[in-house]
């Protein structure tokens, strides 16, 4: 029976047949469960609290897609097989833009505001943030942690997956100097897109383990 007509008659059969493993995966679901200081407003809220001054929370809707939706496709490519049918539960995710120096040796003047150690008279600010990170209510970061003169991003992002706690912490040093609103300039964006990436690097490197 090995004919042209039965080889026909077998490719159909296989044509109709339904995807099975397409039909069986079951897709990495994510549940935004952050509270709605996280999620509301249009435009970057500054932090309250003396050791939060210059410390904004960047909105979701600086992304389009959203950032939570942004890290749901990048941790479903990553992980590939080993997110299917798992769960990753958001119950904490900001993302920071941290414009705070520390000022040291008297009165800082107006020398520029972009880059650290710019020395005045007798004055200089350095990088980092001026509190403790207990005492900060988001966005903290010390010089070190950087890899470029620019004001940076922290991304603080705290969870559950496959019923499992999880925690990253990021913090990206931008390549250029940014208009800093995050409304739509391209490098604001750009720079939003990177420490999303960078976030969904560390959240895929912290669940494989």
């Amino acid at each position: 029976m090995n004919s042209p007509l039965s080889r026909i008659f077998a490719v159909l059969t296989l044509a109709v047949l339904p995807p099975v493993f397409a039909q069986d995966a079951k897709p990495l679901v994510v549940i935004d469960l952050r509270p709605d200081e996280e999620k509301a407003g249009s435009k970057l809220t500054e932090l309250t609290g003396k050791c939060n001054k210059d410390v904004y929370r960047i909105p979701d809707v600086a992304s389009d897609p959203l950032k939570v939706e942004l890290l749901r496709r990048q941790i479903t490519e990553q992980l590939g097989l080993a997110g299917e049918g798992k769960t990753l539960t958001v119950l904490d995710w900001s993302i920071y833009y941290n414009r705070q120096v520390q000022h040291s040796g008297g009165i800082f003047k107006n020398v520029g505001i972009q880059g650290y150690s710019v020395p005045g008279q007798d004055e200089k600010r350095e990088a980092g943030s001026k509190c403790t990170q207990k005492e900060s209510a988001g966005g903290w970061y010390k010089a070190d942690e950087l890899s470029s003169v620019y004001f940076p991003l922290i991304s603080e992002f705290q969870g559950t997956f496959g019923g499992k706690p999880v925690k990253v912490r990021v913090v990206y040093s931008p390549h250029a100097k940014l208009p800093g609103k995050f409304e739509g300039d391209k490098e604001d964006t750009q720079a939003l897109l990177e420490a999303v990436q960078q976030t969904g690097d560390a959240l895929a490197a912290a669940t494989a383990q």
